[in-house]
Protein backbone atom coordinates (compact mmCIF):
# COMPACT_ATOMS: atom_id res chain seq x y z
CA UNK A 1 0.00 0.00 0.00
CA UNK A 2 3.00 2.40 -0.72
CA UNK A 3 0.29 4.74 -3.87
CA UNK A 4 -1.84 5.72 -0.53
CA UNK A 5 -3.49 9.03 -1.77
CA UNK A 6 -3.99 12.11 0.29
CA UNK A 7 -7.71 12.68 -0.19
CA UNK A 8 -7.36 16.08 1.53
CA UNK A 9 -4.67 17.17 -0.87
CA UNK A 10 -5.65 20.08 -3.10
CA UNK A 11 -3.38 20.43 -6.41
CA UNK A 12 -5.64 22.51 -8.02
CA UNK A 13 -6.62 25.05 -5.17
CA UNK A 14 -4.49 28.08 -6.71
CA UNK A 15 -5.38 27.46 -10.48
CA UNK A 16 -7.11 30.37 -10.99
CA UNK A 17 -4.06 32.98 -9.56
CA UNK A 18 -1.73 31.56 -12.42
CA UNK A 19 -4.84 31.68 -14.94
CA UNK A 20 -7.04 34.52 -14.22
CA UNK A 21 -10.18 34.63 -16.11
CA UNK A 22 -10.18 36.96 -19.22
CA UNK A 23 -13.20 39.41 -17.75
CA UNK A 24 -13.08 43.41 -17.08
CA UNK A 25 -13.69 44.52 -13.53
CA UNK A 26 -17.27 46.53 -14.98
CA UNK A 27 -18.26 42.88 -16.29
CA UNK A 28 -17.17 41.22 -12.91
CA UNK A 29 -19.76 44.10 -10.96
CA UNK A 30 -22.09 43.86 -13.78
CA UNK A 31 -22.53 40.20 -13.29
CA UNK A 32 -22.19 40.43 -9.34
CA UNK A 33 -24.75 43.48 -9.22
CA UNK A 34 -27.10 40.82 -11.65
CA UNK A 35 -26.71 38.11 -9.00
CA UNK A 36 -27.95 40.12 -6.18
CA UNK A 37 -30.75 41.44 -8.20
CA UNK A 38 -32.03 37.51 -8.78
CA UNK A 39 -32.30 37.46 -5.16
CA UNK A 40 -35.26 40.04 -5.28
CA UNK A 41 -37.32 39.23 -8.18
CA UNK A 42 -40.35 37.50 -7.98
CA UNK A 43 -40.91 34.78 -10.83
CA UNK A 44 -43.54 35.34 -13.28
CA UNK A 45 -43.35 32.07 -14.95
CA UNK A 46 -45.65 30.75 -16.55
CA UNK A 47 -44.90 27.13 -16.08
CA UNK A 48 -45.23 25.93 -12.73
CA UNK A 49 -43.74 22.20 -13.59
CA UNK A 50 -39.89 23.49 -14.32
CA UNK A 51 -37.83 22.38 -11.76
CA UNK A 52 -36.20 25.80 -11.20
CA UNK A 53 -39.46 27.66 -11.09
CA UNK A 54 -39.73 30.23 -8.33
CA UNK A 55 -35.71 29.87 -8.08
CA UNK A 56 -34.69 33.29 -10.37
CA UNK A 57 -31.14 32.93 -9.76
CA UNK A 58 -30.85 29.87 -11.68
CA UNK A 59 -32.65 30.97 -14.56
CA UNK A 60 -29.69 34.21 -14.66
CA UNK A 61 -27.49 31.61 -14.50
CA UNK A 62 -28.60 30.06 -17.30
CA UNK A 63 -29.06 32.51 -19.68
CA UNK A 64 -26.50 35.17 -18.83
CA UNK A 65 -23.75 32.91 -17.85
CA UNK A 66 -23.87 29.43 -19.75
CA UNK A 67 -25.51 31.28 -22.72
CA UNK A 68 -28.38 28.47 -23.02
CA UNK A 69 -32.02 28.55 -22.25
CA UNK A 70 -33.43 28.36 -19.02
CA UNK A 71 -34.82 24.70 -18.60
CA UNK A 72 -38.88 25.65 -18.61
CA UNK A 73 -37.96 27.79 -22.11
CA UNK A 74 -36.05 24.68 -23.50
CA UNK A 75 -38.80 22.49 -22.87
CA UNK A 76 -41.34 25.11 -24.33
CA UNK A 77 -38.66 24.92 -27.28
CA UNK A 78 -38.73 21.49 -27.89
CA UNK A 79 -42.94 21.39 -27.41
CA UNK A 80 -42.60 23.85 -30.67
CA UNK A 81 -40.75 21.48 -32.60
CA UNK A 82 -42.08 18.43 -31.49
CA UNK A 83 -46.02 20.82 -32.27
CA UNK A 84 -44.47 21.64 -35.70
CA UNK A 85 -43.29 18.60 -36.68
CA UNK A 86 -46.50 16.58 -36.08
CA UNK A 87 -49.39 19.51 -37.59
CA UNK A 88 -46.76 19.45 -41.29
CA UNK A 89 -44.53 22.23 -40.08
CA UNK A 90 -41.19 20.62 -40.94
CA UNK A 91 -41.15 17.72 -43.72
Amino acid sequence: MDNDKNILAQPNKFKWRENPPRVTPSEIRGAMASGQAADQFECECWNTECPNHGDCRKCVVYEMCLGRLPTCERELFEKLKEHAKTHGGEK
